[in-house]
């Protein structure tokens, strides 16, 4: 065991080590605007700084730190106009270290190179290169450089060319390149500047650790994690042994989950990057995956079949194996939550951030639980807590069973096949918890069960419980927003009857079309990214947004406009955009999306709302999850008085 653990670490060492080599601070976009003059046409450069980095300015006096330089070193057809110009205000302070005046930016920085195009080119081709050097508090990295090629043809397409954002938005929808560059221009330091910021995007270590613990909780309160918790009971409870020797077994579980889980979680991000987590919930092989094993799990629990899942020859192994399992149940429920949290932690560091967020999530997961199992440890085993144990199997198997059909419902929303809609989806509830109630009283038992003459009070009560929310899903086939389980059930357009209030007559669903019903009606527009497996956004949607005051601001004073950003929808042509200076094929309107939310906000996480102008510009910061109601009206009123303002 000794061995195991030195070498995990060391594994991890490794990782850290070799990831904190590769830190890049400063991420670059760059890309060829248009302006309102033909033939004149503008470089931009988009600096993203991580954490607390920053980048010095363009002229700084000489003896003192690396300037931001931009070397053009081929241009064809086009000439340059002036001189780099700098977009944002850096801060200028007195710097000790250095005994000068220093200018530097944090967050983020732009800067704009003016061009004017050759006559009669057919295309316009700049290579060139960045210069620039980043420090932090504690320490300057050497100066860096940062290549760049920009392409763009000239009133004709030329075959295999890779058109930047603005020639790719302007030939997908036959608009005006100006009108829509606009809409998809970079916002994120306008939005700081209103300084009511909802999103929670400021980070530490510390709170990278909390936001992780929180997710644990989160999934605790969830049926996800529940198997477990009772398969690790069932198994003590079948190999007792000496007190002492369970306790050594539970801390050797409790150890084995705060090494493996985070390790798990480091490799998955290290392989395939932080959106793992959230692709993992809205992936179809995954949710039908899902599916599959909650039904096993739920069989196990109502007595299908009786297996040890911890044996003493070996238990280390099947530790390892139960933290796999571990990791794959939180990430079903909290894959999206979680997954905003690790891409706020990396930004600190690719891999100590992410690994307190993981360590912090599996702490609150395993601290109840080994609590749980030195409990049952340290009390002898009695037929009456065996029939407990075995009642609450019972009931977390019907639990589990019918929040398995929630994989199957995200997978048809994501792919629009419309086979599971949510009057299915609440059918299948309402007979599942019905025979909850059956069990409870007594009238349905499985294999294994023992005949009970009378039933507790306790389980009477839980059986008025069980048959009452049977009660209250059945108004929900008419069209009810059922908002206690808003974040659970198929949203409320994917019902095909409703006798309940329609979805609002200003909903889109296209960024674009919005912006264009938003111009001409002159009314702003509330954005929201969202996800069909976010299961935060169904419950702000299905609580917050029926609100009668809510509905009747974004029904009458909003054009709402929600992106579902794991939309697997084709788009009718393949598009190549720019993010972070690469270029990058997108061929689902989902993709499309994210691609929006990272180029103009600056964000992955969802959900994700704020108020524009038609005209692309924040009327507010951007708002995250929460499900208070006044703070929310709060948000739409600053947002609508502020469009008002700017109409006078």
């Amino acid at each position: 065991m000794k061995k195991i653990i030195v070498l995990l670490a060391f594994c991890l060492i490794a990782c850290i080590n070799a990831q904190s080599q590769k830190t890049e601070p400063v991420k670059w976009n760059t890309q060829i605007n248009n302006t309102e003059k033909e033939n004149f046409k503008e470089i931009v450069f988009s600096a993203h700084i991580l954490g607390e980095w920053h980048l010095f300015g363009t002229q700084l006096p000489e003896g003192g730190p690396h300037s931001t330089a931009f070397v053009f070193d081929k241009i064809e057809g086009a000439v340059l106009l002036g001189n780099i110009q700098e977009i944002d205000r850096p801060i200028e302070e007195y710097n000790s270290l250095f005994e000068m005046n220093l200018k530097w930016y944090n967050h983020s920085a732009r800067f704009i190179q003016g061009i004017e195009i050759i006559p009669e080119s057919e295309k316009v081709l700049i290579e060139g290169h960045i210069e620039y050097q980043a420090c932090n508090n504690v320490t300057c990295l050497p100066p860096t450089r940062h290549n760049f090629v920009l392409k763009e043809t000239i009133n004709k397409i030329i075959p295999n060319a890779e058109p930047s954002i603005s020639s790719t938005i302007s030939t997908q929808h036959g608009h005006s390149n100006k009108a829509y560059l606009n809409t998809w221009k970079p916002v994120k330091q306008q939005m700081e500047a209103f300084g009511e910021n909802h999103a929670g995007t400021e980070i530490s270590y510390r709170k990278a650790y909390v936001n992780g613990f929180k997710g644990g909780l989160l999934s605790l309160l969830t049926p996800c994690l529940w198997p477990m918790i009772l398969m690790s009971i069932y198994s003590f409870q079948q190999q007792r042994s000496s007190r002492k020797q369970s306790i050594f077994r539970t801390l050797l579980y409790s150890v084995t989950l705060l090494i493996v889980f985070p390790l798990c979680g480091i490799l998955l991000t290290s392989a395939f990057g932080i959106q793992i987590f959230y692709q993992f919930t809205t992936n179809l092989i995954s949710n039908l995956f899902l599916f599959i094993l909650f039904v096993i799990l739920a069989a196990f629990l109502l007595g299908a079949f009786h297996s040890s899942i911890i044996s003493k020859k070996k238990a280390v192994g099947n530790f390892i194996g139960l933290s796999i399992l571990t990791v794959l149940l939180s990430l079903s429920c909290t894959g999206s939550y979680i997954g905003s949290y690790l891409t706020q932690a990396a930004s600190l560091h690719s891999i100590l951030g992410p690994y307190l967020t993981l360590t912090g999530f599996v702490s609150a997961f395993v601290l109840p639980v080994a609590i749980i199992l030195i409990f049952i440890t340290w009390n002898p085993a009695t037929p009456k807590q065996a029939h407990r144990l075995l009642l609450l199997n019972r009931i977390t198997g019907f639990f589990i069973l019918a929040y398995s059909l929630t994989f199957l419902s995200i997978a048809d929303l994501i792919y629009g096949k419309h086979l599971l809609n949510r009057e299915i989806f609440l059918v299948l509830w309402i007979i599942i918890f019905s025979f909850l109630g059956i069990y409870l009283i007594g009238k349905l038992k499985f294999t294994h069960d023992k005949e009970t003459p009378s039933i507790s009070v306790g389980r009477f009560f839980l059986a008025i419980l069980t048959f009452s929310f049977t009660l209250y899903m059945v108004p929900g086939l008419l069209g009810a927003p059922l908002k206690e389980i808003g974040a659970l059930v198929p949203p409320l357009y994917a019902q095909d009857f409703n006798l309940y209030t329609k979805d609002f007559g200003n909903h889109f669903d296209n960024y674009n079309e919005g912006m264009e019903y938003a111009k001409n009606s002159e009314k702003p527009v509330l954005l929201e990214f969202s996800g069909y497996g976010c299961a935060e956004s169904r419950k702000m949607e299905a609580s917050v947004w029926t609100y009668p005051r809510i509905k009747h601001l974004l029904d009458q004073e909003f054009v709402v406009i929600r992106l579902m950003v794991d939309d697997k929808t084709k788009l009718p042509k393949a598009e190549i955009i720019s993010i972070d200076g690469k270029p990058t094929k997108i061929t689902t309107f989902g993709e499309k999306w994210q691609a929006l939310q990272q180029i103009k906000f600056g964000s992955e996480s969802q959900p994700y709302q704020v108020i524009l102008t038609p005209k692309g510009d924040p009327l507010s910061s951007a708002y995250g999850y929460s499900i208070d109601i006044k703070q929310y009206i709060n948000f739409l009123n600053n947002g609508l008085n502020r469009f008002k303002q700017q109409l006078k």
